[in-house]
């Protein structure tokens, strides 16, 4: 025998396959890197959820700011964007957040890791403010 081969072959992914799994590494990717920003200046209160969706509410139409403990996926069916025009949620972990109502009557939530603190920034600049949030008492 001298080597030579008498069969070979050599196969790849259909063309949609190898499209269908970029896809979906860049919709993972994208997902991985989106980031829920919370931006408070002295006449609105801005929210940045990634590339997904930005919605900006002048401080002038916030009647309450509330920092409050809910459910997400009770109260508003899991994390990122969700409901209505009338009572929005914006969140991306946890059960905490501050629960915006404006002059119209239409709610926005803004799930956050420091409500007190965003409740606090609202109220330096002049928002009513309620904090709703249980005590927590640390034991020694």
């Amino acid at each position: 025998m001298n080597g030579s081969a008498l069969y070979n072959e050599t196969q790849t992914f259909s063309p949609w396959v190898v499209a269908l799994l970029l896809g979906v590494v860049a919709l993972l990717g994208a997902l991985l890197t989106l980031r829920l920003t919370t931006t408070v200046t002295p006449d609105a209160l801005s929210v940045r959820y990634g590339f997904l969706y930005k919605t900006r509410v002048a401080l002038s139409e916030i009647t309450l700011a509330e920092a409050i403990e809910y459910a997400p996926v009770r109260e508003y069916g899991g994390w990122g964007i969700r409901g209505s025009r009338r009572r929005r949620a914006l969140n991306a972990r946890g059960n905490q957040g501050v629960l915006l109502t404006r002059s119209d009557g239409t709610t926005l939530l803004v799930g956050s890791q420091r409500p007190r603190e965003l409740l606090e920034a609202l109220a330096r600049a002049g928002v009513a403010t309620q904090d709703r949030l249980p005590i927590v008492v640390k034991e020694f």
